[in-house]
């Protein structure tokens, strides 16, 4: 192959950035659209078999159980609730209750129960045969993980859910579990109902002797200062203040007496002698960092299941294992203590300083109380004195009815099942049918699987395949022009039997209008920059380099150029033939210098003046490169308007590089799904860096090219093709009947 020749007077098209290859998902559809109905088939009997077959192997079973939570009841002869919770405190106790459901000793609880014990469940999945006892454990860390405490939005309602495999098993355990649960609420409730009537008990009994030491001190202050009448002077203004600081000082002392309550349950829980409440434990669990120990305490724990699983007790990793989880239990106990003890004492702090601000009002009023009684004195000392002790007296009788009422009133609300914020609404029904697997979920799932395996796999194989099957593929080479596209003649409307001489033989078919398209832009680039000959070659053999030049001859002749066509493919000339042109005299006599330019010239179809490739002896391919070549193309450039020249594929041989430098442009030929993007932006390269400017690059037989968008174009350009022959039959048939 002789080396290219370098550019001399003309500079060669700098090649443009490379851009990033895109895919166009429509054509892409489409060319596979056999494909994805096949698919969509295939993923609908996959989800049909993956149905009955997991309705035998892998059936679920769901139900679920509903509880309500409520203000709860502010008395115990109340019917029902007066007050409505907002949606964020539903959410908020539907959330701490969910919480308590999912402790292990409710679900242990629930677990260890006969009725679940005997289940499919535990006899399948936790029962040691060894020991023929079942791995308690081990399901409560499944439910754990399985069980579902949904808050239902909208509504006052939360549920346990669960799925198992036979339905019975379902609402066994969901009814132990909800069992464990309220009878947790239960516990909790009288606790806390214990504590309290212990507490309001004491200061009863507190009042009492209050009370009876004031009766004496009455009684003593009568016989002491020899009182004979009790009469109240209550007319005067100063009895009258004195009454009403009084009941100041009654009101104050019974919200001393509230907070003192108070302050005495919190002091309890301090120094032990009261448990704290679940909430006071699940307030101080949600602290930051116990929330962080916790979740360490559940992964060491989990981690223990499984060396428990795996090694024997005693050996060395389980003794191991346990001395950590005990590590970090007293961590977690220590970290619980120390949180909970904080917030007693910061609700301590409160109150004592509520206690505190109560008491400075008290002392106020009691020293405007004495300040008054002095001004009293000489009128009404011993009646002010006896009415004071009586006043004080009453207060703390009242206080010690409210007691002895909130006694009774936690006596009944202990008896009253609606007394609890939580309540249940019935059981778990059996399920009738599975939930899991459902046909109108597993055919749409296996559809989505098979169809998106097989458009993920046909998309994978567009982006890596590197082959050129469309003008977005090409678009994408560096330095690359593309002209335009040829659809193959299968996609036409019009289905012409062949390409060759198509603008002739079927005018009005795409392929026709795709030709004609290309070679208008061709010829008018040409003639912009004053060029005349063309050289049009292809990257491999079979490129469609000899069709596309009889079509744009034809085309160009037509209209009204005076056209050469040069058939410069020695290796394999089929120009002649194609342009209906017997064999005979051509290039290679003319360069061997055998025959005259004017004896080599024939016309060919569609009046294409035609210069074939001439006899196999006089074929010489390297005169290709000679002057005569030179002097023939420049004797042609003053006769014809426009020399389109054929040539051997760039790729097979060097011809195409060489007619190169002698032509004034050149355009290359790419066959649709055969070439490469590399190899393509190799020959650009090359054959801009000859002496001819490269027009740019044509795409021929781009299979289903025509669909969407390109497809409406070509129907409207065969529909239109189609009219205009259906008018000049008219045409002819109207000049006929003249005739």
């Amino acid at each position: 192959m002789n080396a290219p020749i370098p550019p001399t007077g003309r500079q060669f098209q700098t090649a443009a950035p490379a851009r990033r290859a895109t895919v166009d998902p429509i054509r892409v559809l489409r060319q596979h659209v056999v494909g994805i109905l096949m698919s969509i088939v295939f993923g609908a009997l996959v989800g049909i078999g993956s149905f009955f077959l997991l309705n035998m192997v892998y059936p679920l079973y769901s139900s679920e159980v509903l509880f309500e939570v409520k203000p709860g009841i502010a008395e115990s002869t109340e019917i029902g609730t007066s007050t409505s919770l907002s949606d964020q405190e539903v959410e908020r106790m539907a959330r701490t209750q969910t919480e308590l459901i999912r402790r292990r000793d409710i679900l242990y609880g629930a677990v260890n129960t006969p009725n679940v014990r005997d289940t499919d469940w535990i006899k399948t999945w936790y029962w040691d045969e060894s020991t023929n006892t079942p791995l308690i454990e081990l399901a409560v860390d499944e439910l754990e993980t399985d069980l579902r405490t949904p808050v239902l939005r909208g509504t006052n309602l939360f549920a346990i859910r669960w799925s198992a495999h036979h339905p019975n098993d379902v609402t066994r355990v969901l009814d132990a579990v909800a069992r464990s649960f309220m009878a947790k609420r239960r516990e909790l409730d009288n606790t806390l109902f214990d504590q309290n009537e212990s507490l309001f008990e004491t200061q009863a009994n507190r009042l009492r002797e209050q009370i009876d030491a004031f009766n004496d001190e009455i009684q003593s202050f009568i016989r002491n200062q020899g009182i004979t009448t009790l009469d109240d002077p209550r007319f005067s203004q100063a009895a009258i203040e004195v009454e009403n600081l009084a009941k100041s000082l009654t009101e104050a002392s019974q919200q001393v007496a509230s907070v003192q309550s108070s302050y005495m349950q919190t002091a309890a829980k301090l120094e032990g002698v009261m448990k704290p409440t679940s909430e006071d434990t699940l307030e101080a669990e949600n602290d930051a960092a116990l929330v962080q120990q916790l979740q360490r305490l559940e992964i060491l724990r989990s981690e223990e299941r499984s060396i428990r699983e795996q090694f024997n007790e005693g050996t060395q990793q389980v003794r191991t294992i346990e001395r950590r989880v005990r590590a970090v239990e007293l961590q977690v106990d220590q970290k619980r203590d120390e949180v909970l003890r904080r917030n007693l004492n910061a609700r301590l702090r409160t109150l004592d300083s509520e206690r505190e601000r109560l008491q400075r009002i008290i002392d106020g009023l009691e020293e405007e109380l004495t300040a008054k009684d002095v001004a009293l004195r000489d009128l009404t000392a011993h009646s002010a004195y006896y009415e004071s002790l009586r006043q004080q007296r009453d207060n703390l009788e009242e206080q010690r009815d409210a007691t002895q009422k909130l006694l009774r009133e936690i006596s009944l609300m202990k008896l009253r099942s609606d007394a609890s914020r939580v309540t249940q609404y019935g059981t778990a029904d059996v399920p009738r049918e599975p939930s899991f697997p459902k046909l109108e979920y597993i055919i749409p799932a296996g559809i989505a699987l098979v169809s998106g395996l097989f458009v993920g796999i046909v998309f994978l194989r567009e982006v890596s395949n590197k082959r050129i099957r469309s003008l977005s593929d090409l678009a994408v080479v560096p330095g690359v022009k593309p002209l335009g596209g040829v659809p193959d003649i299968d996609d036409d409307p019009r289905e012409p039997e062949d390409a060759e001489c198509v603008v002739l033989e079927e005018p009005s078919s795409v392929t026709a209008e795709s030709v004609r398209q290309i070679g208008r832009g061709i010829l008018r680039a040409m003639q912009a920059q004053g060029h005349r000959s063309l050289l049009i070659t292809g990257a491999l053999p079979g490129a469609g380099t000899t069709t596309f030049i009889s079509n744009i001859a034809i085309a160009g002749q037509a209209s009204g150029h005076r056209i050469c066509v040069i058939d410069a493919n020695f290796r394999r000339p089929r120009l002649g033939e194609v342009m209906g042109v017997k064999a005979g005299v051509g290039l290679g006599e003319v360069l061997g210098q055998r025959a005259d330019l004017e004896q080599a010239i024939v016309k060919g179809n569609g009046d294409v003046d035609v210069i074939q490739a001439g006899n196999a002896a006089a074929r010489i391919i390297e005169r290709l490169a000679g002057e005569v070549m030179a002097s023939t193309l420049a004797t042609l450039r003053d006769t014809y308007d426009y020399i389109l020249i054929d040539s051997a594929p760039s790729v097979a041989a060097g011809d195409a590089l060489e007619l190169a430098a002698r032509a004034d442009a050149s355009v290359l030929v790419i066959e649709a799904s055969r070439e490469e993007r590399g190899l393509v932006a190799r020959l650009v390269r090359q054959l801009a860096e000859a002496n001819a400017e490269l027009l740019g690059v044509v795409l021929n037989r781009p299979r289903q090219a025509v669909g969407g968008y390109f497809r409406r174009n070509y129907e409207v350009m065969s529909s239109y093709g189609a009219d205009s022959d259906l008018d000049d039959d008219q045409d002819n048939d109207h000049e006929s009947d003249e005739d």
